[in-house]
């Protein structure tokens, strides 16, 4: 467990990215006005966040410590724009990607549970 001064982020933002398996699937902005916390669920809103090349190298070598299905994994963001490792949540909910984006992370998890058990169609 690392404690970290509130100070040091900006309130009411934070980035979650969507990973199936071993991919990058799509991130969000989560904003609250109102709130610490920015989660969709209390009122917060959301938009795509596009990741730069050195976010997606430092998240690609976090999740290539592991072997999960479909996670999220939240960073709080600091008074510079620099990621800070939050938390990382598996089975995530997905609404927020579903409300910005067209992506279909179902399909993609389908995908990768029909591979690891082999079948084909």
């Amino acid at each position: 467990m690392i404690i970290q001064s509130s100070a040091d982020v900006q309130p009411g933002r934070d980035i979650r990215v969507f990973v199936v398996g071993k991919k990058i699937i799509g991130a969000v902005l989560r904003k609250s006005d109102n709130d610490f916390r920015a989660n969709f669920t209390l009122g917060g809103t959301a938009e795509w966040y596009e990741l730069s090349q050195s976010e997606k190298e430092t998240i690609q070598t976090i999740i290539n410590h592991f072997d999960f299905g479909m996670v999220g994994i939240d960073f709080l963001i600091d008074h510079t724009g620099r990621l800070l490792f939050n938390e990382m949540e598996d089975v995530v909910g997905s609404r927020t990607l579903s409300e910005v984006s067209e992506v279909n992370i179902l399909k993609e998890y389908i995908k990768l549970i029909k591979h690891s058990l082999k079948i084909d169609k």
